[in-house]
């Protein structure tokens, strides 16, 4: 079953202070980052450009400037606050940084929700000898990370 993300309205700006990490990040405080962030902050799943505009739309009452959007979500990657990640139909998607202990993440392949993975005590041990094997070929892994793909129990 393939689920459309619903367009999430931001809260009360007290409940989320987008100001506050847009500085922190060296990112200029702008109302369409604000919005975005906001907007990323309180939605249930990754958001394509296209759901993140509709959703501007919806919150503030006034279509945005799609490369505006394009640029801001490019920004908020880049500092680190959002996540862009390739769906299994190679459509970007974008979400709030999800800060896993294992840095490990599932991604459901229909509605795209990502979830951070249990720590496992083994997989640490797994992913250096995956980084060692990488090294003796010449390979400098600089960040390791595991995706899982598969069905997530709401689209099953």
């Amino acid at each position: 079953m393939k689920t459309t993300p619903s367009h999430p309205k931001p809260p009360p700006a007290a409940a989320f202070d987008s100001e506050s990490l847009l500085r922190d990040a060296g990112l200029r405080v702008t109302r369409a980052a604000q919005t975005v962030l906001q907007l990323l902050e309180y939605t249930s799943q990754p958001l394509t450009h296209e759901e993140v505009a509709a959703a501007y739309t919806t919150a503030t009452g006034e279509a945005p400037d799609r490369v505006t959007v394009y640029r801001v979500l490019d920004r908020l990657v880049d500092a680190g606050l959002c996540d862009r990640r390739v769906g299994a139909d190679r459509v970007n998607r974008f979400s709030r940084h999800v800060e896993a202990a294992s840095g490990n993440t599932f991604e459901c392949d229909q509605c795209h929700k990502v979830l951070a993975l249990p720590s496992d005590p083994e997989l640490p041990k797994v992913m250096g000898r995956l980084g060692r094997a990488l090294r003796k070929q010449g390979i400098d892994t600089r960040h390791t990370a595991l995706t899982l793909h598969g069905t997530c129990g709401d689209c099953k």
